[in-house]
């Protein structure tokens, strides 16, 4: 249930009871002091209700938009594209890459290779748990994106059930696209040239 679904739950609920008591006193007594008192009461309550209703609508959307942002930071960092030097640099990737990881990973990727002007990406997958089948078909049109941009990809790590799942979806990258064994073999290589 949402805050505002329980607020006004709680305002009906008090409401009600008011005019229960209400009710129950005018039909026990016909004193007009308490009917002022029962207008002076949903006077009350209906300050009360605007002030509850503000501050927990404001502090849902302090809350949320807090959220959106702690996403937004932890989004880049599970996509952390490292320069090496002014013309190489290692993406290293962790954990389970679903649709949505990728479309992130697919944005972060074309923007940082254009802007840091990157002629060489090595993509270290030995961190990845699982990659879903779909996307590995979207993996593979990133990498020919990034060809498309003018940069070749090294892709390092690939373990042997992901390999599996690759040769099952029928994935072939183009010639711009290198696999190597690993990251520190494919490190050496470059900065030995």
């Amino acid at each position: 249930m949402t805050v505002a679904f329980k607020l006004e739950w709680i305002q009906a609920i008090r409401r009600t009871l008011w005019n229960f008591l209400n009710q129950f006193e005018k039909m026990n007594s016909i004193l007009s002091e308490y009917n002022d008192f029962f207008i002076l009461e949903r006077q009350i309550n209906d300050r009360v209700d605007q002030f509850l209703n503000t501050f927990f609508l404001s502090y849902t959307n302090y809350r949320e938009e807090l959220l959106k942002s702690q996403r937004k930071l932890v989004e880049n960092l599970s996509v952390p594209i490292i320069p090496v030097s002014t013309s190489v640099a290692v993406l290293p990737l962790i954990g389970m890459i679903d649709d949505y990881r990728m479309q992130i990973i697919e944005e972060k990727i074309l923007i940082e290779v254009s802007r840091l002007q990157v002629q060489t990406l090595i993509m270290d997958l030995s961190g990845i748990a699982d990659m879903e089948m779909n996307v590995i078909d979207q993996f593979q049109k990133v990498m020919n994106g990034v060809s498309m941009m003018g940069a070749k990809t090294i892709i390092t790590g690939l373990r042997p059930e992901l390999v599996r799942k690759m040769i099952q979806t029928g994935v072939s990258f183009d010639q711009s696209t290198e696999t190597k064994g690993t990251l520190q073999q494919t490190m050496k290589v470059i900065l030995e040239s």
